[in-house]
């Protein structure tokens, strides 16, 4: 398994695709590009099919997706591609109304000629204008759990746009305005998925012990803001100045069932408002009574420690590159330096080919299932299923 990337900040040039197909060769040497994605920051939105269909020729592929990004501050345009001995794959394009017809997990298996038993691991990218994250994407999620279960699914929603049709989708060489583009791999390769949170809890777990849809009534028999009023007197000052200049966030846990809980086991959404009279608190997503759940608090250093963590493990095993979806609001919004992800990731396996771009919303697995997440980077370390062999 070999993965490679080439990259320009150069907007202008008739020589880019041959210049970046040229990288590329460099260091895959003989090897057949198997797949290859295209990221692109809004600077080239004039270009990008062009751009999309030579590389498309210089370097075929049996599957070529890609998506618009927002690199921060600067125009730049990433290629990475991979040879995967051992491994197939299909790509895919998915409209809102695709999923009209594909209601049960056989009916997603037909459409993608794909049984579960194939344990695939999954990439997607998703224009947010034509392809709704509520309901469009969580039913997708939703679906392919359903047909394949406990399977990570990586990704995110391109950023760069500021209204509908100045997205773009790259699909097997051709450049789209609308839905989402994905592939599906199986066979001699392990995705080890990981999602890193951009926060940490703050206070106590509690139950909610009544909610109605998006709202939640009672925390453990208490109005939420009243339950809000007594964590702000409680906590350490530093965390009350974080939460005055960055806000509330609150988390379900992934897995309720647990024992105990700790960083990284919730579903971190936002409050959307309180109502003075009942304390009932509004949050970005559906809720139910019986959940548990957790104030959070946005925080550079604990983001820090949490990434961390969770690429140490990556050290032990032989990989060859990663894909990192970062949100928007992470990078020089929430640390102090430039390219805080991308180098945990690259030095994590090894100074590895990375590639991503920053999300409106990032897609990765928290326990068994795969969530829409904000705030986080979803990360996807590519490796061997199966040591190499020696002949």
């Amino acid at each position: 398994m070999k993965i490679a990337t080439a990259i320009t900040t150069a907007v202008a040039g008739d020589e880019q695709p041959r210049e970046l197909a040229g990288q590329v060769r460099a260091a895959l040497g003989a090897a057949p590009v198997d797949l290859c994605l295209l990221f692109a920051s809004a600077h080239f939105e004039d270009r990008l099919e062009e751009l999309a269909q030579a590389l498309h020729e210089q370097l075929p592929a049996e599957a070529v997706i890609g998506g618009e990004l927002e690199y921060e501050h600067q125009p730049a345009l990433v290629v990475w591609a991979a040879h995967l001995p051992g491994v197939q794959l299909t790509s895919f394009h998915l409209s809102a109304e695709d999923l009209q017809r594909l209601e049960s997990a056989t009916q997603v298996q037909e459409y993608l000629n794909l049984s579960a038993d194939a344990q695939p691991y999954f990439v997607v990218l998703a224009d947010p204008f034509t392809f709704n994250p509520t309901p469009a994407l969580l039913t997708l999620l939703d679906r392919l759990h359903d047909a394949y279960p406990g399977r990570p699914v990586i990704g995110g929603l391109a950023s760069a746009a500021e209204e509908p049709g100045q997205n773009r989708l790259v699909f097997d060489g051709q450049v789209l305005r609308h839905g989402l583009v994905g592939v599906a791999l199986w066979g001699n390769v392990h995705v080890h998925a990981v999602v890193s949170q951009g926060c940490r809890p703050i206070g106590q777990h509690m139950v909610i012990t009544r909610a109605d849809r998006n709202v939640i009534y009672e925390l453990g028999g208490k109005p939420p803001l009243q339950v809000v009023k007594q964590l702000l007197g409680a906590i350490a000052p530093r965390d009350r100045q974080l939460l005055q200049q960055r806000g509330l966030l609150v988390g379900y846990a992934a897995n309720e069932y647990q024992k105990s809980f700790r960083r990284g086991d919730f579903v971190i959404r936002n409050p959307i408002g309180f109502d003075a009279g009942s304390g009932a608190m509004a949050v970005n997503d559906l809720i139910r009574t019986g959940q548990t759940v957790q104030f959070h608090v946005r925080d550079g250093r604990s983001a820090s420690e949490d990434l961390d963590a969770l690429v140490a493990p990556i050290r032990r095993r032989p990989t060859a590159g990663a894909l990192l979806f970062s949100c928007n609001g992470r990078g020089t919004h929430l640390f102090n330096h430039r390219h805080h992800d991308a180098r945990a990731v690259h030095d994590a396996g090894g100074h590895i080919p990375v590639a991503g771009f920053f999300c409106a919303g990032e897609i990765g697995p928290v326990g068994q299932r795969n969530f829409l997440h904000g705030h986080t980077a979803s990360i996807g370390f590519f490796q061997p299923a199966e040591p190499a062999s020696d002949a």
